[in-house]
């Protein structure tokens, strides 16, 4: 009983150390795609053009960052997390989506009331914004708010 149980107590640490970030874990190999998904997701229906890798504009002027370049490092549970943030022409967060990730797939619903906390805010003061964690996703949310930062901080005028 007692070998059991420290067998049982081994696996789990062993496990649980796998996923702290910076531990065998996946690193994004190409920036993420803007896709019309994605775009919806924002809100938006317009077609889009790219200005370069990382940054997209609507018709209507809003333009769409990708955290990629600006949070490779960030992790979530898994690995990388990006997602991309629209951002009207007063420089506020209209919304933000996440892109392709390797997150567990039943906890990224969790995420949706995170990625509306930023609305409204503007890129100075999202830089300095932190939101609770979600309880039960505590790394995905993590790395989300620090790649709000990341991002906003590096795309503000």
């Amino acid at each position: 009983m007692v070998r059991t149980s420290l067998t049982i107590i081994s696996l789990f640490i062993g496990s649980w150390a796998l996923a702290l970030p910076g531990h065998a874990q996946k690193t994004a190999k190409s920036a993420p795609k803007l896709t019309a998904a994605i775009v919806k997701k924002l809100g938006y229906t317009d077609k889009f053009a790219k200005d370069n890798n990382a940054v997209w504009t609507l018709k209507n002027g809003v333009k769409i960052y990708s955290s990629y370049p600006y949070g490779q490092k960030i992790r979530g549970f898994v690995g990388p997390t990006p997602l991309f943030l629209a951002v009207d022409q007063q420089q506020k967060i209209v919304g933000l989506a996440l892109a392709p990730n390797e997150e567990t797939p039943e906890y990224l619903p969790l995420m949706k009331p995170l990625l509306k906390v930023w609305n409204g805010k503007t890129l100075k003061e999202a830089q300095t914004f932190t939101p609770d964690a979600i309880t039960g996703a505590t790394f995905t949310s993590k790395a989300i708010i620090e790649n709000v930062k990341a991002t906003a901080k590096a795309v503000s005028k």
